[in-house]
């Protein structure tokens, strides 16, 4: 009896462990963006030929988003950390 009973206890362990870790290190999780738009001098508007597409911190889809900046940006805008590259591959 006391053989099934750390049987059963070292598999919910085990089980509670591996999805703890899974859940960690899931890929699709991202860090939420940190700065606001005021605080990133974002603008709706490109600023010269720089514009939010062509920022490696652009993410594209619906609704546009920025690693950087919170909330729907638009792919025409700019901010004062525009960094040429492609879209998501800041590092």
């Amino acid at each position: 009896m006391f053989k099934r009973r750390t049987l059963i206890l070292h598999s919910v362990l085990a089980t509670t462990a591996s999805l703890a870790l899974a859940l960690m290190s899931d890929p699709s999780a991202e860090a939420a963006p940190t700065i606001s738009k005021r605080l990133a001098d974002y603008q709706d508007r490109p600023n010269h030929s720089h514009q939010c597409a062509a920022c490696c911190m652009f993410v594209p889809g619906q609704p546009d988003h920025c690693t950087m900046i919170e909330g729907i940006i638009s792919p025409h805008g700019w901010c004062k950390y525009w960094q040429a590259g492609p879209a998501d591959t800041c590092s």
